[in-house]
């Protein structure tokens, strides 16, 4: 996507633009989005009285929970876009003339909208893990949080103050994925160094 000032959109700023426009007309309803997607996305859609419903980071869970009654939007943190109502699987077709009627329908430019976005500091890493002690590593990983806020949608998301750091075994990979979001890109750095270290010291 490329604004009207000819800035070309990060996936991120994407994703989050079309929540924050598909949000300001689907009131009650909600939007499908894979559990690595930044946090802002929540913030946007409850102030505007939406859902956000967290999936698998896989295409085939987004999806699925896409095909849901109450889902109105399902985005991946790569630039695929589902709306359900069309067809409940990815169409960038669709998702440009969808993101071009919900513009004209607030009179407002992409711009605008991307100006009014917060700032996402969401960073990645990878660690590599033998298959046979990733099941160990995952359950180590719980264990170690048991005072956090945890989800066990995918892996393991540690919530934290201002952040949250998800570890996830590669289904065809001996590696382990390790996604942080932090109030800067500093601090998903280092929370990100954080889990790391800590699956490399359980690799032992």
């Amino acid at each position: 996507l490329v604004d009207d000032t000819g800035h070309v959109l990060s996936d991120d700023e994407a994703l989050l633009a079309f929540v924050s426009l598909v949000a300001g007309h689907a009131p009650g309803r909600s939007i499908a989005l894979p559990l690595s997607a930044t946090s802002h996305a929540d913030d946007l859609a409850d102030e505007r009285d939406v859902g956000i419903l967290r999936t698998k980071l896989s295409n085939a869970a987004l999806m699925q929970a896409a095909a849901r009654p109450d889902v109105v939007f399902g985005a991946s943190t790569e630039g695929g876009y589902i709306l359900p109502s069309f067809l409940p699987a990815f169409d960038g077709a669709a998702a440009m003339v969808k993101l071009l009627e919900l513009l004209a329908m607030d009179g407002v430019a992409l711009s605008k909208v991307v100006e009014a976005l917060p700032a996402v500091h969401v960073v990645h890493e990878t660690v590599v893990t033998p298959w046979e002690q990733k099941g160990t590593v995952m359950r180590t990983l719980v264990e170690l949080s048991k005072d956090r806020e945890v989800d066990l949608i995918d892996g393991v998301k540690v919530h934290h103050d201002g952040g949250w750091a998800l570890a996830l075994p590669d289904p065809e990979e001996p590696v382990t994925h390790i996604w942080a979001e932090g109030a800067s890109g500093g601090e998903a750095r280092r929370l990100a160094q954080e889990y790391a270290r800590r699956i490399r010291q359980l690799l032992r």
